[in-house]
């Protein structure tokens, strides 16, 4: 079995992949574990501390991912733990195998980094009878963004970037983050976390909608009417007449945004690359003064720069 692992845990999703390929499932964590009643429950225990994680949430307790004190939390370790799970690995593979984190380029330093490095090698999971120790692990932990910068360089046909200043854009859930790359080396000083991610763009599409038609929807249905155009609901199709000028609004907004940052750098970028998953909901519908190339699959490319990195490839 392979014996690395990307995860790149999300504020919306949790992105895993590995040379088999890459999995996902939503960043929802309860500690409000129900007794079993028609279906099993199979809770995650981390650290002694019960969790339901991903789709098996069904829950209105679920902890906020945005609040300061998520990052190295056992709520935090929780989706590590099941993307662990998730991959298949059983308890005698911790040893050796190499697992690839990133951090929010807002919080990262090599100080925290090597927190929670040591907050990961510490900790310890149970699930269906497994336990799982992390201290035979090798965890690395990155910027997010440098995930895309690695994802797109093993997919570039464009030469060696090493000598190459790189913007990288990554449009997440709650977030903007962008990182500077320049020959090669991450800088520091010149990143920017900015609060406009696509879950911005939701919002007003869920407040459109109630206005125009007075039903509540969540952001999965504001997704669907975003690339669909319409949704049904108890068996009746419903459009919503302002979604054009929602995302035309919410587009100008993050291309002046992108376009401030890429003139705020320390030196001219070479090359721009855009990714997360807010580049689906914008791509073709914002316009920016410096190109930028999109990485294959925007939504997974911080977990399969994050393996590329910890595999050397």
């Amino acid at each position: 079995m392979d014996s690395t692992l990307g995860i790149d845990i999300g504020y919306g999703l949790t992105k895993t992949y590995n040379s088999l390929g890459s999995r996902s499932f939503p960043t929802v964590v309860t500690s409000m574990v129900p007794e079993e009643t028609f279906g099993e429950v199979k809770p995650i225990q981390v650290n002694g501390e019960k969790f339901l994680v991903g789709e098996d949430v069904m829950s209105k307790w679920v902890i906020d991912t945005r609040r300061t004190g998520f990052l190295g939390s056992n709520a935090w370790l929780a989706p590590l733990a099941h993307a662990i799970v998730l991959n298949g690995l059983d308890p005698e593979d911790m040893d050796g195998e190499k697992i690839v984190l990133g951090l929010p380029p807002g919080y990262y330093s090599k100080d925290v980094a090597r927190k929670v490095v040591n907050t990961v090698k510490s900790s310890s999971f149970d699930q269906d009878g497994k336990h799982y120790e992390l201290s035979g692990a090798e965890i690395s932990v990155i910027p997010q963004g440098v995930g895309i910068y690695f994802a797109y360089q093993v997919g570039s046909s464009g030469g060696v970037m090493a000598d190459k200043n790189i913007a990288v854009v990554d449009i997440g859930h709650y977030t903007i983050d962008m990182i500077f790359c320049a020959r090669g080396k991450y800088i520091e000083g010149a990143t920017t976390s900015m609060p406009l991610g696509v879950s911005l763009l939701l919002d007003d599409i869920c407040a459109a909608f109630y206005r125009q038609h007075g039903w509540s929807i969540n952001h999965h249905a504001a997704q669907k009417l975003l690339h669909m155009g319409e949704i049904t609901l108890f068996q009746e199709v419903y459009r919503l007449e302002q979604i054009t000028n929602i995302l035309h609004a919410y587009s100008s907004k993050v291309a002046a945004t992108i376009d401030r940052y890429f003139e705020s750098l320390p030196a001219e970028a070479d090359i721009g690359i855009a990714g997360g998953g807010g580049v689906l909901a914008l791509q073709g519908n914002i316009k920016l003064q410096h190109k930028m190339f999109i990485v294959d699959d925007p939504v997974i490319a911080n977990a399969k720069g994050y393996y590329h990195y910890g595999s050397g490839r």
